[in-house]
């Protein structure tokens, strides 16, 4: 039986459909190159080989998803990095809509490159169930707890970690900076703690020279009052 599937200009394209295989034929202009199209109603045996090359190709799929099945700390050496953290800074008084910035730096000490400086950040007494640079309501029946106190206006390389971000690899005598200029958004008295890695796995762990792990804390007051904005000349705009 012949059956009319398309139409594309001065070519109508049939398709001949029988119990075997089935051919597209046009008639008109050019005709198509040599196709060939299986039954409809394919065979018990050819269902059973298709879904077994399906079950197949989703697991194909699967792993390379996953990086061929390889470790995420594949390569990483577990080793403990010494390192000086040269400067940690975020203002400790700071008013509403006021731009500040917070600041880590930290110094390779060692011989051997860290595979890939991190920080978390955190709140004291939500960890990384707050997002970073906000403080748990009070609320107990909300689905989401975090309610922001800053607003993050630029940051440094995000991860799909938790309040974790990453600069990448830090080589012997350098020094890789954070840094982030934000806004507060909400008045009262907060604490933010920070924690440096290695890595983002935990393999690569990182101590300061006392053999500490280099982590610290920032307590702010953001008053009430608003900070004063100004345009300058150029069209910028001040806070402070």
């Amino acid at each position: 039986m012949n059956r009319r599937v398309s139409n594309d200009g001065d070519t109508a394209v049939y398709i001949s459909v029988g119990t075997g295989r089935s051919r597209i034929r046009a008639t008109g202009g050019r005709p198509p190159d040599a196709c060939y199209v299986r039954a409809a109603v394919p065979s018990r045996d050819a269902i059973l080989r298709r879904a077994s090359a399906a079950s197949a190709a989703v697991a194909l799929a699967l792993v390379s998803a996953c990086g061929g099945g390889e470790r995420q700390d594949a390569g990483e050496d577990p080793a403990t990095y010494p390192v000086e953290v040269v400067r940690a800074s975020f203002p400790d008084r700071q008013r509403l809509a006021e731009r500040s910035e917070l600041r880590i730096a930290v110094r390779n000490v060692g011989e051997r490159t860290i595979p890939n400086l991190a920080v978390t950040i955190a709140t004291p007494e939500g960890g990384t169930e707050t997002e970073a640079f906000g403080r748990l309501a009070d609320e107990a029946d909300l689905s989401s707890r975090s309610r922001p106190v800053w607003i993050v206006d630029e940051g440094p390389g995000e991860t799909a970690y938790a309040n974790t971000w990453a600069l990448g690899p830090l080589r012997p005598n350098r020094t890789a900076t954070f840094a982030w200029r934000l806004a507060a958004v909400r008045a009262g008295r907060y604490a933010l703690t920070w924690q440096l890695a290695g890595s983002l796995t935990g393999g690569a762990r990182l101590r300061r020279e006392d053999g500490r792990v280099p982590r610290g804390r920032f307590d702010v007051v953001v008053d009430r009052r608003p900070a004063k904005v100004t345009v300058t000349a150029g069209g910028k705009v001040r806070s402070g």
